[in-house]
Parts: structure tokens; C-alpha cells; sequence
């Protein structure tokens, strides 16, 4: 029964990496789509959203399954609850992803300037937080998810660069004022899809330890 059991508590981390790896890939193309003018890459990026809907639903059901028909020990419960934590973030994520898709199909196709290399460089960096997050929880390496939260700093100071950048051209610029609240509106979805990079490295600890690390009171 208990071979069985883990089995089954590995399909979910199975089920849990090929969800992060479709947040992944939707962070790169919708982030490369903004560089390029590539509307085609927008689009995709939209699919990859829909796609993880399922993939959602589908954890879910496993998890509440695993609660249902087997008899699962206090680390076998914070494993579980951690990962219907993480789903939802996860499916957040593609929600923001779908939402800066959106915009950038109604933006130009923008110069490459530092802003645009700074919210990139968020995108690169939100995208390894997620990707680090799960591999934290999968391998039971509170220190990895440690160094997943200290990278948040690193996103909110791009994030003030891009702000600040953005800020001073609505100033310089008015007829580019609708395009830079846009830009501005797509690094805050990246500093969010960072944020749920934390939450799940925050729930990978709980596994290992049994203690939810406190939230930034500043986020």
C-alpha cells in the first residue's frame, strides 16, 4: 500500500514540474514576443495559459484522491496541502502571462532600450525563481528555496528601474504615454509572476520543515 502510495506522490511531483515547465516557457515566448513585434509568439503564449488549465485540474484531483483513499503520515499532508498551494500559484502565473500576451498584441513593436532589456532580464529572472521553486520542493531542499526568495530583491529593483525609466519618458514624451503604462502595467504582471515564484518556494519549506516562512510584509 505504501509503495503505492509514493508512487503516486510522484506522479504528482511529475505532474507539478510539467505544469512549471509550461509557466516557464509561457514567461520566455510572451517576454520574447514583446522584443520581436512577434504576435504569433503572443498567441502561443495564450495556448500555453489554456493548456495549464487542465494541468491544474488535473493535480487537484490527485491530491484530493491521495487525501481520500490513502491513509497519508504529517509529512505526507504537507506535501499534499503544499502542492494544492502551488497549483493555484502556478495557474496565476499563466493568468499573467495571458494578460501581458494581451497587451503586448496591442503594443508596437518596441526598441530595444534598457527598459525593454530590464523587463526582460525580470522575465528571465521570475522564470528561474519558478523553475528553482519546484525543483526545491521536488528534492526537499529548503536552502535552494531559500535562495529563490532572496532573488525577489533582485526583480523588485529591475522592477523600479523599469518604473523609474518609464516615468521619466511619459515626462520627456506624452504621445508615449499609453505605451509606457502598458510597459509598466507588463513588468508589475513579471514582479507578481516573482512573487508566486516565492510563495512556492515558502510552501517547498513547510515540506521540509513544517513551518510556513512569514510573508514580506512589504509585498
Amino acid at each position: 500500500m505504501r509503495k503505492a502510495f509514493d508512487a503516486q506522490l510522484q506522479e504528482l511531483n511529475f505532474e507539478l514540474i510539467g505544469m512549471s515547465a509550461a509557466a516557464e516557457d509561457a514567461v520566455n515566448v510572451v517576454t520574447s514576443s514583446l522584443s520581436t513585434g512577434d504576435r504569433q509568439g503572443a498567441l502561443s503564449a495564450i495556448e500555453l495559459t489554456r493548456s495549464m488549465e487542465g494541468m491544474e485540474q488535473d493535480i487537484e484531483n490527485r491530491c484530493l484522491r491521495l487525501l481520500l483513499q490513502q491513509q497519508p503520515v504529517a509529512s505526507d499532508l504537507r506535501t499534499i496541502s503544499a502542492a494544492l498551494k502551488m497549483v493555484t500559484d502556478l495557474q496565476r502565473i499563466g493568468d499573467q502571462c495571458a494578460n501581458i500576451a494581451e497587451i503586448s498584441l496591442l503594443l508596437q513593436r518596441q526598441r530595444q532600450d534598457r527598459c525593454l532589456a530590464d523587463i526582460r532580464a525580470m522575465s528571465q529572472k521570475a522564470a528561474a525563481m519558478v523553475k528553482r521553486a519546484i525543483f526545491s520542493y521536488v528534492n526537499r531542499d529548503a536552502q535552494a528555496a531559500r535562495q529563490v526568495i532572496a532573488l525577489d530583491d533582485e526583480v523588485d529593483t529591475l522592477f523600479q528601474n523599469v518604473k523609474g525609466e518609464l516615468a521619466s519618458r511619459i515626462a520627456d514624451d506624452r504621445d508615449a504615454a499609453d505605451q509606457a503604462i502598458d510597459l509598466v502595467i507588463i513588468a508589475k504582471y513579471l514582479e507578481r509572476i516573482a512573487d508566486h515564484g516565492v510563495n512556492i518556494a515558502r510552501w517547498a519549506i513547510f515540506c521540509v520543515t513544517g513551518v510556513l516562512t512569514p510573508e514580506d510584509p512589504a509585498e
